[in-house]
């Protein structure tokens, strides 16, 4: 019974060997299918003809506008506040030369009533020695006695025509009571607060009734009708920036626009934003949309450069050099940088080795590009707009790099 396994098992072997080898020969027999040449790879590069041109470069920045004269009303003198012409409320709108506050008064106005009383008891005891010491100057001092008003601000003192007359006078007292009753109408005039021009008040800090104090913050204001757009410039673009150049200012959204004017740039670095401000003055007429505390943007015109041209940023090797194809292989050129943008670069010409007008700039690299690499070239548009003249602007469409082809 073994034997008899032991042979079944010996030719199932030797049927699954026969069947390997069999399978082997035939497959050997099989042709293989001719290999297809290897294709040679070809590196295509977009290139654009270099062409210098003037272009007007302008300066692009944001910032916040702010009131040109923001105040804070503090009282100079003591006493009971009262409100005046407007409402003494955050928000109120009110036209130069209303009464915005007032304090009570009475007490200083009754202390000056009665010294312009004593005023016009020295004048009226010194009218005889005058009638008989200085006949000449006698009608001028009677007259400014009879036109003293006890509530009316007092008239200038006649002209003193000689020494003795103002020796006569200081003797008597005159000069020096005449003065002290002008400082009290001066500080009479410290309890009215009249609006110094066209604005709103932004905070009150002290309400109708309450009793201040010398030195109190009553309210702050702001003035609505020239206001100023502070922004912040990079000290590299700051040449670019001159006072008085006129500035369109606009919303971010770009639907609506402001005419500016710079007026003062400052000459130092904020230290928090690294940059230098500069401050353009607006106009807001009214309902004119424009804010205090908005954030605009301001195109500011810069200096025109005779001969440049811009070209996409993404092009530049090594800080200041670019690629051009000459003879089909790629070499690097020096370019003078003049100004860079968010997208763009504005580059002049450079004497010698540098980019000539006419070379073959590469405006769209492959990723392994070198030196000396050969290249296949595609004419494209990598600046738009072709050879006419335009402008440098520092927030140039990105769309244009978005959108080129893809080699």
């Amino acid at each position: 019974m073994n034997k008899r396994k032991l042979l079944v098992f010996g030719l199932f072997v030797v049927l699954i060997a026969a069947g390997f080898i069999a399978m082997q020969q035939f497959a050997g027999m099989k042709e293989l299918p001719p290999e297809r040449p290897k294709r040679a790879s070809t590196n295509f590069v977009r290139v654009d003809e270099v062409t210098y041109e003037e272009i007007d470069t302008e300066v692009v920045e944001y910032g916040r506008i702010t009131s040109s004269q923001p105040l804070d009303l503090i009282a100079e003198v003591g006493g009971r506040l009262f409100a005046g012409r407007v409402q003494l409320k955050p928000g109120v709108n009110f036209r130069k030369g209303q009464l915005i506050y007032r304090i009570n008064d009475a007490e200083a106005r009754l202390n000056l009533q009665a010294r312009k009383s004593q005023f016009l008891n020295l004048i009226a005891s010194s009218l005889p020695d005058l009638k008989i010491d200085f006949t000449e100057d006698y009608p001028a001092w009677q007259a400014y006695f009879e036109s003293i008003e006890i509530d009316e601000s007092l008239e200038p003192l006649p002209e003193v025509t000689s020494s003795k007359v103002k020796t006569f006078l200081a003797t008597q007292n005159i000069l020096s009571e005449y003065y002290s009753i002008k400082s009290g109408e001066e500080n009479l005039r410290k309890y009215y607060q009249y609006a110094p021009y066209d604005g709103s008040i932004v905070n009150v800090n002290l309400e109708t009734g309450t009793v201040v104090n010398p030195g109190a913050n009553i309210a702050n204001i702001i003035r609505t009708d020239q206001l100023e757009l502070e922004i912040p410039v990079d000290p590299e673009e700051i040449r670019w920036v001159n006072e008085g150049a006129e500035v369109e200012v606009s919303s971010e959204d770009g639907s609506q626009t402001w005419p500016g004017r710079v007026i003062r740039i400052a000459d130092f670095i904020d230290p928090t934003t690294q940059s230098i401000n500069v401050y353009v003055g607006v106009e807001a007429e009214t309902n004119s949309g424009l804010y205090d505390g908005q954030y605009l943007r301001a195109t500011i015109p810069g200096s025109r450069l005779e001969q440049a041209m811009q070209i996409p940023r993404r092009v530049l090797i090594n800080q200041d050099q670019v690629y051009v194809v000459k003879d089909g292989v790629l070499q690097s050129r020096r370019v003078n940088i003049e100004k860079i943008t968010q997208d763009q670069v504005l580059i002049s010409p450079v004497a010698g080795s540098g980019l000539n007008a006419g070379d073959s700039l590469v405006v769209d690299l492959p990723a392994n590009a070198v030196e000396n690499m050969k290249v296949t070239t595609e004419v494209g548009g990598g600046r738009p707009g072709g050879n006419r003249p335009r402008k440098a602007d520092s927030q140039s469409d990105s769309a244009t790099t978005e959108n080129r082809s893809e080699t």
